[in-house]
């Protein structure tokens, strides 16, 4: 499947390196803390211990980095990095209170991980879209695509309708459909630079790839109209 960049098409740029190549690892992983607890609660059972988990691993990579580790998706690193924060904060508990976990299904493909994930970077682009719309009222993408997304099944006058009762924003519905194109299509370039970062490799293949792993092809094919 190929799978066209978005990033022209929506006016927008989005300046990417390799994660590998962050200055601060800690400061760069503070950006999918969500995502690793959520799964870790899920995985322990226990919030409190979720977050010595995480505490511990911020701990590593302020003092050592990624270190030789720090190659290919960091979210198979950061899988990798929890697991090991896990086994460590479970080997401190007293033995009686130790939990029975069976770390040999905290792998990087696992389902729950790749749902926590996808989840994180779209919230992300959420964000940033929310952001980009305060910057420029007048591309109010971000309150069309969250408006029409919520409400599926209304068409562009019902949803002018909506969005100008219940924000302070004011759109014609004759206004609507080139707005979703736009809101769409500055959505997914938004997403493609959020999974761009998340890549040591960021050719193409390596972004495609990623996308079609993490059951995002829907967005980039509605960006594009189909």
């Amino acid at each position: 499947m190929n799978l066209s960049s978005v990033s022209s098409s929506a006016g927008l740029s989005h300046p990417t390196q390799p994660w590998t190549a962050a200055e601060s690892a800690a400061g760069f992983v503070l950006r999918y803390l969500l995502p690793m607890r959520e799964q870790l609660v899920l995985w322990l059972g226990d919030e409190a211990q979720a977050d010595e988990c995480l505490k511990r691993l911020i701990a590593h990579l302020v003092s050592q980095g990624f270190g030789t580790h720090g190659k290919g998706r960091i979210r198979d690193f950061l899988m990798r990095g929890i697991r090991s924060a896990s086994k460590s904060v479970i080997a401190d508990l007293p033995e009686r209170n130790r939990p029975a976990i069976d770390f040999a299904v905290w792998v990087p493909d696992s389902p729950s991980w790749i749902a926590n994930w996808r989840k994180g970077l779209l919230m992300r682009a959420w964000r940033s879209l929310e952001r980009l719309e305060h910057k420029d009222l007048n591309k109010p993408f971000y309150t069309v695509l969250r408006t029409a997304t919520e409400h599926p099944d209304e068409d562009a006058a019902m949803l002018a309708i909506r969005i100008n009762t219940e924000t302070d924003l004011h759109v014609e519905h004759d206004d609507i459909r080139q707005l979703l194109v736009n809101a769409k299509a500055a959505f997914a370039s938004l997403l493609e630079g959020e999974i761009m970062d998340t890549l040591e490799q960021q050719g193409t293949a390596d972004i495609q790839q990623e996308i079609e792993s993490l059951g995002l092809v829907g967005i980039f094919l509605s960006s594009n109209g189909k």
